[in-house]
């Protein structure tokens, strides 16, 4: 077996290259734009997936049997975000293809790409109709059309993944876990009296564990339905001010948290929980790691990452 893992620097990338060394086994490639001797992964390619040539001699030359599309900006201008999550996938949907079209291909989605969902139609499924309300969903949702083009029009064994806030060591600043973690850590670095500023906390989401979703993906690989998309989430939803208490209490130092309108996003939806009912019916997959559990060991995990 041999694997693909691109955006191999990633938060969850991290996460789902010890995940497929222990449920599959195989060689395991890395793929970055940058380059790496990340002990994570057997090989290393490096290269912009944004060119098609490269795309191309990267398939050509390990030939892999799965391939993980984990890379996609969350935040830049529109044509960034375009540019990073959909010509990538546009690539490397049209390298496979061409070199290997037998190879299974699992695709990041998000729950950025319902928008806004109704309280009734929550814990959203894969089959709400969503309209994405900002440019990142937008983005991701021209991602999930593309897999089921390719599934459609040409026979490729492409499936989406579609987590929702994602949570554990390592999680990034552009996560509402880890930028609240990041300034924590840079509060408890600096000089007293300790202090952060926080944006909106009223929202309600729904998080996971980044571990839970690294299994969640090798499944998809396995067993997912080519075209299909699944959600990867808790269904259950915490408040962000939930969130920031329970890290707040694992400072164990006095802290002041203020609010900081200029801080808040307009686009922010007031509530998003998700439904694991297909990923569980399709993929035998469910989320076994709690909210606290998950939360506590993004915030010791930080520790090493201090300032």
């Amino acid at each position: 077996m041999r694997t693909l893992v691109t955006g191999a620097n990633g938060f969850i990338a991290r996460h789902l290259a010890p995940a497929v060394r222990r449920i599959v086994g195989g060689r395991i490639a890395g793929m970055g734009t940058r380059p790496s001797r990340n002990p994570l992964f057997d090989a290393w390619f490096t290269g912009n997936l944004r060119d098609e040539n490269v795309v191309s001699a990267v398939i050509r030359s390990f030939r892999p049997n799965v391939v993980y599309h984990l890379v996609g900006l969350f935040r830049g201008s529109d044509d960034e975000l375009v540019a990073s999550n959909v010509t990538t996938t546009r690539n490397v949907l049209e390298g496979l293809r061409h070199l290997v079209p037998d190879t299974r291909a699992v695709l990041i989605g998000s729950a950025a790409e319902y928008g806004v969902v109704p309280i009734a139609d929550q814990p959203v499924s894969e089959t709400f109709n969503g309209v994405p309300i900002t440019p990142y969903g937008r983005a991701k949702q021209e991602v999930s059309a593309l897999a089921v083009s390719a599934a459609r029009d040409f026979n490729q064994q492409v499936m989406v993944a579609r987590p929702f806030n994602v949570v554990g060591p390592g999680a990034p600043d552009t996560l509402v876990a880890g930028a609240l973690v990041s300034r924590l850590r840079a509060a408890l670095a600096g000089p007293g009296p300790r202090s952060i500023r926080v944006g909106r906390t009223t929202g309600i989401r729904d998080f996971v564990a980044v571990e839970d979703v690294a299994v969640g993906l090798v499944r998809i690989a396995a067993v997912g339905r080519p075209g299909h998309c699944y959600n990867l989430c808790s269904g259950e939803g915490h408040a962000i001010a939930e969130l920031l208490e329970r890290l707040v209490a694992e400072v164990r130092e006095p802290i002041s948290v203020s609010h900081d309108e200029t801080l808040q996003r307009a686009e922010d939806v007031d509530q998003m929980v998700g439904s694991w009912d297909k990923a569980n019916r399709e993929l035998g997959w469910r989320p076994t790691i709690s909210f606290l559990a998950s939360l506590q060991a993004t915030w010791e995990a930080s520790a090493g990452d201090a300032p």
